[in-house]
């Protein structure tokens, strides 16, 4: 169900003033302490903003495509480390929501849309990143249950998460097509959840190992059938690339926003620096480069909410590959427009630039978005969808 203009113009009006008032003045303090904001978690529950990914008959007000992105977005210019804990809902909720038995559908979606449970999305291993079908983890099923052996690692949001959406093998020389996905309560026996990587940006969005050791699970916590779990996972990061780059652009925004305000203002031989060639120019490029990556994101989310095709697929590719290679090189720039004032601790352009750095590499790397692009090209040759003119 999407959501109608004016519905979603009064939601983001409220993240614009939960941004404004109550992230922005944490952000530096989420960043210097590492520590996971509950509050404000809490408080994004208290506006329907996890419901979004959530129908109404769960407690919800979507699923809605569109919303998320933009809040994520939104939320960015403020915290891209909040962004990310935000973001990081629908990468887990989104299986549930459409693979899940009713009886597990009933149990989490409406305290998940509270904002109550925290879910989140564990896929990764210590020896399998962007090969995802290459996986170690098992789900043998023993009965009526399935008892799962894993190690994760680089799960968002794991060390606070109240539930967990887990893909382990129940056939394991099926290779891709032996992947299956499992609901995971924390309280389960046999969950060991470990430390939280000290990583170089987007701090207080814990990055977490987790190890699930005979973990048993009823049968219905399967979503979908045996071997359909590799098809959930692909058909998530689609959603999951157009979520990263919405947050590499609401973080090189505001960058951005911060170099142009300060070379207006900053005097050097006698006129503002933003006057001086060098830098007038490197602005305009940047804001320009934005411009186009922010256009090409867009593209992406019109297609991916008509059609989930090849053609789909590598649009969200594109477009997670140049927003984040644009935002990286937005913020970088900008430090380098501030100066030494770019360089201080005490401005938030040196956060901004660290925390974009991530986003090259998680969803899939800079050099995994060229492979699944290449990809395409060999098989179909430069993709020709029309923009609003045909």
């Amino acid at each position: 169900m999407a959501i109608d203009a004016a519905t979603r113009r009064q939601i983001l009006d409220g993240v614009d003033r939960l941004a404004r008032e109550r992230i922005a003045p944490r952000a530096a303090e989420i960043d210097a302490t590492d520590r996971f904001p509950e509050d404000l978690y809490r408080a994004a529950g208290e506006l329907g903003l996890f419901g979004l990914w959530i129908p109404e008959e769960y407690g919800g007000i979507g699923p809605d495509l569109v919303t998320p992105l933009l809040v994520s977005e939104r939320i960015a210019q403020a915290s891209a480390s909040f962004a990310l804990s935000f973001s990081n809902c629908g990468d887990a909720v989104t299986p549930i929501v459409h693979a899940a038995t009713e009886r597990v559908k009933r149990q989490w979606l409406p305290g998940i849309a509270r904002g109550e449970f925290i879910p989140a999305f564990s896929l990764t291993e210590p020896q399998s990143g962007s090969d995802a079908a290459s996986i170690k983890s098992t789900a043998r099923r023993d009965g009526d249950h399935y008892v799962i052996n894993a190690r994760k690692m680089w799960c968002t949001n794991g060390s606070v998460a109240h539930v967990y959406t887990v893909f382990a093998k129940t056939d394991p020389e099926a290779g891709h097509r032996g992947v299956s996905a499992f609901v995971v309560p924390r309280d389960a026996e046999g969950i060991r959840v470990g430390r939280d990587e000290p990583i170089i940006g987007l701090r207080g969005s814990p990055t977490t190992e987790l190890a699930f050791e005979d973990v048993r699970v009823p049968l219905d916590a399967r979503l979908g059938d045996e071997g359909q779990g590799f098809k959930i996972a692909m058909i998530t990061l689609d959603e999951a690339r157009l979520n990263c780059s919405a947050m590499a652009l609401g973080t090189a925004t505001a960058a951005l926003e911060l170099a142009v305000a300060y070379a207006k203002e900053r005097v050097q031989f006698a006129k503002p620096i933003i006057q001086h060639q060098g830098l007038e120019f490197l602005l305009a490029r940047l804001a320009a480069e934005l411009s186009a990556a922010r256009a090409l994101w867009e593209k992406a989310i019109v297609m991916l909410e008509t059609s989930r095709s090849p053609e789909t697929g590598v649009h969200c590719a594109m477009s997670k590959l140049m927003a984040t290679e644009t935002a990286m090189r937005v913020t970088t720039e900008c430090v380098q427009a501030m100066g030494a004032n770019g360089l201080s601790r005490n401005n938030p352009l040196e956060r901004m630039m660290r925390d974009c750095k991530p986003f090259q590499v998680f969803d899939g790397t800079t050099q995994i978005q060229q492979l699944l692009i290449g990809r395409y090209l060999q098989k179909n040759g430069v993709p020709r969808t029309g923009g609003p003119f045909g």
